[in-house]
C-alpha cells in the first residue's frame, strides 16, 4: 500500500558486491580465508546501513525526492515539471490551462482564477505543498503567481476535498507539489518573452548546506507593456505591468523527523484588460498588490517501529491591494478606489497509524481564520468594511486495501465561529476496484461545504452577515481502461447538488442571499493513444448541464454545455517535439448576456539539447480573440519564446 511505506531519510552506501553480512560484522566473525557474505541492503535498518557504509569509508546520503505522506489524497497526477517545461508553461495558470477539465479565466478584479465543473469562489481548493491558498477576502487564488520553475507535479481531483483536509473544497482539488529543498544539487533558470511584449525570468535551485539540512531559493520577475484598444472614442490604455516573486524553502530531513519552512512574497502592478465594446465600462488598475505567505510543516515518526506518524502544519497569508477604477483611458478620472488588507492564518494537526498490513486509521483537526479590512473611496465618501471568520473542522477516517478493492473513507464536522452559521457534517467515501490489470473502476460519494467569503458576507450597505454555508452533495463514477501500452480511456459521469447557493437577491439586485438549490450533471471523457513510437493523439469532451428551479434557466455564468479539446504530438527525432492543440468551448451566459462559442488553436515546438530547452509557442493561432467576459476580448495571437537551462 503506498500509504504504508516508510518515509524519511534513507542512508545508502556505494559498496562492493562483497560487503559484510551485517554492519557490525568484522573479520573475526568469519572463518579465516572465507569470502564475505553478500547482503541485501534492503534487509538492513538505517543505522546498520550507516555503520556499514562508515566501515567501508565511503558514504553517499540519498534523500527521497518526495517523502511518503501520511495522508494520500485521491488526486490524479496530470502534469510533471518536465512536461510543463516542454509545453512552454510559464506559471501555474498557463500550466492548468493545459488540462481540459480545468477552466482558467480572468477574474473581474484582475488576475486568473480556476473553475472545475462550474465550481468556483472557494469551492475549488488549491493546495500548494499541502497548504490551501486563497485570497482571504475574495476567496479566490490568482494562479498566475506561482512560477513554473518551482513546480514538480500538478495533481487534480474533480471530486470534493476530504474532511481530513479541513474546511472548503466542495468543487474539487488542485494539488501542486513544488521542488523539495532536499535532493541532488540543482539549478533551473528560464527566460521568457512574447509579442505582447513581455520579458520575464525565473530561477530556482537547491543545495545541501549540512548533512540533514538544505535550502531552495527561487525568484521570478516579469515586465511588459500591452496597449489595450477601448470603446472610449478609440483611446488606447497603456499598461506597464510588473510582477516580482521570491521564495525560500528551508528543509531538515532526518530518520524520524522532517521540518520544512516556506516563505513567499509577490508584488505586482497591472491593468485588468478593459472592454473594447462598452464605452461606459470602468477601467481597473491594480496599482499595488502585495502578497506574503509563511508556512511551516513538521512530520515525526513516533515509537520504536516508527508506525505512528504525526504531522503538523501552520500558515500565515497576508494580502495588501490598492485597486483603482477609472472612467477614462488616460487613467486620470478616478471613479472609486479600494484599499484592501487581509490576513489568513491557520493550523492543522494530523495523526495516523497502520492497522496490520492493509489498513490505516487517520484523524485530523484544522483551524482556519480570515480577517479583512476594505476601505472603498467614492465621490460620495468613504465606506469601510471589516469582517472575520473562523472555521474549525475535526475529522477521522480510514483506508483499507484488500486484493483488488481499495476503500478510503472520512467523516467530520465543520464548526464556524464568530459568524452566524450552524455547524454542518461532512463526509467522503471513495471505492476503487481493479478487476483486471488494465481496468480501474472508482465510485465517489461526498458531502462538503464552504463558508461564504468575507466579501460576500460583509461588503456594502446591503451586507448579509447571516449568509449560510453552501453545501454540496457529490456523486461520481470513474472508469479508466488501458487496453495496451500507450492507450488510455477515461469516462467520468457525475452529479453535484448544491443547497444554499449564494446569489444576488432577484427582488432588488442589491444584497446576497442563499437562494435555493442547484444541480450540475455531466460526463467527462478523455482519451490518448500512441499511434506510433513518435506520434501521439489525444482529446477530451465535457458535457454538462446546470439546472435550478430557484435560479432561473441559466443558473451558472461561464458554464458551457459542451467543451473539449483535440491534440497531436509528434517527436520526429530525439530532443525535438511539436504539439498542436485545438480547444472548443460552447456558448456561455455572462450576467444575462450570451457569449458565443469559440475555438482556440495553439501550437508549440520544443528543442532540447543536453541541459538546454527551447520552446516556441503560439497561442490563438487563428487570432480569434474570443470574449473572456461580455464585451471583453482575449488579446489574440501571441508568440512566445522560452529558453530554459538546467544544471545539476
Amino acid at each position: 500500500m503506498p500509504w504504508l511505506r516508510r518515509s524519511g531519510l534513507l542512508a545508502m552506501s556505494l559498496l562492493c558486491a562483497t560487503a559484510p553480512a551485517r554492519a557490525d560484522a568484522g573479520p573475526e566473525d568469519r572463518p579465516e580465508g572465507a569470502a564475505p557474505t553478500p547482503v541485501d541492503p534492503a534487509s538492513l535498518t538505517d543505522d546498520e546501513l550507516l555503520r556499514l557504509a562508515e566501515a567501508a569509508g565511503e558514504v553517499i546520503t540519498v534523500f527521497d525526492e518526495r517523502p511518503e505522506k501520511p495522508f494520500d489524497r485521491d488526486t490524479e497526477l496530470r502534469l510533471t515539471g518536465e512536461e510543463l517545461a516542454a509545453r512552454g508553461a510559464t506559471d501555474l495558470a498557463t500550466a492548468l490551462a493545459l488540462l481540459p477539465d480545468v477552466t482558467v479565466r480572468e477574474a473581474g478584479r484582475g488576475g486568473l482564477i480556476v473553475d472545475i465543473r462550474g465550481a468556483r469562489k472557494g469551492a475549488v481548493r488549491v493546495l500548494v505543498d499541502g497548504v490551501a491558498l486563497s485570497d482571504p477576502y475574495y476567496g479566490t487564488f490568482d494562479v498566475s503567481t506561482i512560477p513554473v520553475t518551482d513546480i514538480e507535479q500538478i495533481r487534480v481531483s474533480t471530486s470534493p476535498a476530504s474532511p481530513i483536509d479541513g474546511p472548503g473544497g466542495p468543487g474539487g482539488v488542485i494539488e501542486v507539489h513544488t521542488r523539495d529543498a532536499v535532493g541532488p544539487k540543482l539549478v533551473v533558470t528560464r527566460m521568457t518573452t512574447d509579442s505582447m511584449p513581455t520579458l520575464g525570468a525565473s530561477a530556482t535551485g537547491r543545495v545541501i548546506v549540512a548533512p540533514t539540512w538544505a535550502v531552495r531559493p527561487s525568484m521570478s520577475v516579469a515586465f511588459g507593456r500591452h496597449d489595450f484598444d477601448t470603446a472610449m472614442d478609440g483611446v488606447t490604455v497603456e499598461d506597464r505591468r510588473r510582477a516580482t516573486t521570491g521564495g525560500l524553502r528551508v528543509e531538515h530531513r532526518g530518520a524520524r523527523r522532517r521540518l520544512v519552512v516556506d516563505a513567499f512574497a509577490d508584488d505586482r502592478r497591472y491593468v485588468a484588460p478593459p472592454s473594447d465594446e462598452l464605452a461606459t465600462a470602468l477601467i481597473l488598475l491594480v496599482d499595488r498588490e502585495t502578497t506574503g505567505r509563511l508556512g511551516a510543516g513538521y512530520d515525526h515518526d513516533v515509537g520504536a517501529d516508527k508506525k505512528l506518524q504525526v504531522q503538523a502544519r501552520a500558515w500565515l497569508h497576508a494580502t495588501s491591494r490598492l485597486s483603482r477604477n477609472f472612467r477614462d483611458a488616460a487613467l486620470e478620472d478616478q471613479a472609486n478606489a479600494e484599499d484592501l488588507s487581509a490576513v489568513r492564518a491557520g493550523a492543522r494537526g494530523l495523526v495516523t497509524r497502520p492497522i496490520g498490513t492493509s489498513a490505516r486509521w487517520i484523524a485530523a483537526v484544522t483551524v482556519d481564520h480570515e480577517r479583512a479590512r476594505a476601505e472603498v473611496e467614492r465621490d460620495a465618501g468613504t465606506e469601510t468594511t471589516r469582517g472575520d471568520a473562523t472555521v474549525v473542522e475535526a475529522a477521522a477516517g480510514g483506508q483499507l486495501e484488500r486484493g483488488p478493492i481499495v476503500l478510503d473513507a472520512a467523516a467530520g464536522a465543520a464548526v464556524p465561529a464568530g459568524i452566524d452559521a450552524a455547524p454542518w457534517p461532512e463526509a467522503k467515501l471513495a471505492v476503487t476496484y481493479r478487476p483486471a490489470a488494465a481496468v480501474e473502476l472508482e465510485a465517489i460519494a461526498a458531502r462538503k461545504g464552504r463558508v461564504p467569503t468575507l466579501r460576500e458576507r460583509f461588503q456594502g450597505a446591503d451586507a448579509n452577515t447571516a449568509l449560510d454555508p453552501e453545501l454540496a452533495s457529490h456523486g461520481e463514477l470513474r472508469a479508466t481502461v488501458r487496453p495496451r501500452a500507450g492507450i488510455e480511456l477515461v469516462a467520468a459521469p457525475y452529479v453535484r447538488h448544491t443547497t444554499g447557493t449564494v446569489k444576488l437577491d432577484p427582488s432588488d439586485g442589491a444584497g446576497l442571499i442563499n437562494l435555493g438549490e442547484l444541480t450540475v450533471r455531466g460526463v467527462d471523457l478523455r482519451a490518448r493513444a500512441a499511434l506510433h513510437a513518435r506520434l501521439e493523439l489525444g482529446g477530451s469532451y465535457n458535457l454538462a448541464d446546470a439546472d435550478s428551479d430557484d435560479l432561473g434557466e441559466d443558473p451558472l455564468d461561464f458554464f458551457p454545455t459542451h467543451a473539449g479539446d483535440l491534440w497531436l504530438r509528434a517527436t520526429p527525432r530525439a530532443g525535438v517535439a511539436a504539439l498542436v492543440r485545438g480547444r472548443y468551448q460552447g456558448e456561455v451566459v455572462d450576467r444575462g448576456e450570451v457569449r458565443a462559442a469559440s475555438v482556440l488553436v495553439e501550437a508549440s515546438v520544443t528543442v532540447q539539447v543536453r541541459g538546454w530547452l527551447g520552446v516556441v509557442r503560439c497561442d490563438d493561432v487563428l487570432d480569434e480573440r474570443p470574449e473572456t467576459r461580455s464585451g471583453y476580448r482575449a488579446p489574440g495571437r501571441v508568440l512566445s519564446l522560452i529558453v530554459q537551462g538546467t544544471w545539476d
